[in-house]
């Protein structure tokens, strides 16, 4: 842009002393303005600046915005106001199972007819009629067992429309309410304990089953070396058992005897099973049963 606009230059110092000279070329052409040597301002006519900037304005910057969002990771759809597909990047098509069609000049509704007649719709609408940005998760109505998450958004005169897929997510939320309901099941049976110790082999949660078993709280539990409750005779055969699932040598069933707090001998059926995390390993997960008499 500045070497467009690139003409005559003049020092600061020369341009006031001919300002009237410098006025009528300015109004022909931009004049470079120096101080000390160094190009520092721009002169030109006010109607050739306000030409210029309503042009600037005029043509939007469409290939960038395309290509902007050729790159995001969730799915977009623009709309005009009649709701008539403008765009819509490749991550829409494929979420909407659209790969070798082109959406572009289409109805919203003839392109994308699942979307009709759903909650979807009445969020486009909404957005659409108040200016207000909108979202929720709904059900994928364009793959079995799979979630969405959608935001509508005012865009010009038109619509904006995001996709994203939260499948993982929701299916984690589900796995997290499932662990939930088993805990509260093992707590009602009142004959299944549960401890997780870290990589180490140390107690970090014990259940209140599992605390009644040994006859101590859980504050007193915590930092205990799991290994340490075995019966002494026991205690190299179960460590080494432990051991082995915390290296990842495979999970496994083991019984032994546990010392309580008034110094009796419980048995016990234990299963011992590696916890993985998002980063690796993490210790391990005992499930605790009474052994049969």
């Amino acid at each position: 842009m500045l070497d467009e606009l690139r003409g005559q230059s003049v020092a600061a110092a020369e341009l006031v002393r001919n300002f009237a000279h410098w006025r009528e070329i300015g109004a022909r052409e931009p004049v470079m303005i120096t101080h000390h040597g160094r190009e520092t301002h721009i002169f030109m006519g006010v109607d050739n600046f306000r030409t210029m900037a309503a042009r600037e304005i005029a043509a939007p910057p469409t290939d960038l915005l395309r290509e902007l969002a050729s790159h995001i990771h969730q799915g977009l759809i623009l709309c005009n106001a009649d709701l008539m597909i403008d765009y819509a990047n490749g991550v829409a098509l494929a979420m909407t199972r659209r790969w070798d069609q082109h959406l572009d000049g289409k109805s919203l509704w003839d392109a994308l007819p699942e979307f009709a007649g759903t909650l979807t719709e009445a969020h486009i609408r909404h957005s659409l009629t108040s200016g207000e940005a909108s979202a929720a998760d709904i059900p994928s109505p364009f793959r079995s067992n799979s979630w969405l998450h959608f935001e509508t958004f005012p865009f010009g005169e038109g619509i904006g429309l995001l996709l994203r897929d939260i499948t993982a997510d929701m299916q984690r939320y589900r796995l997290a309410d499932v662990k939930i309901a088993i805990l509260k099941a093992m707590s009602v049976h009142g004959r299944v304990g549960y401890v997780r110790v870290s990589t180490r082999g140390f107690i970090e949660t014990a259940d209140e089953t599992f605390c009644a078993m040994v006859g101590l709280p859980e504050n007193r539990l915590s930092s205990v070396c799991i290994s340490d409750l075995v019966e002494l005779s026991a205690r190299p055969a179960f460590r080494e058992q432990l051991e082995q699932t915390l290296r990842g040598e495979g999970d496994r069933r083991v019984t032994t005897r546990l010392l309580t707090n008034d110094g009796a001998l419980l048995g016990i059926d234990a299963a011992i099973a590696q916890l993985h995390g998002t980063y690796g390993n993490e210790g391990a997960v005992i499930v605790v049963t009474l052994a049969p008499d």
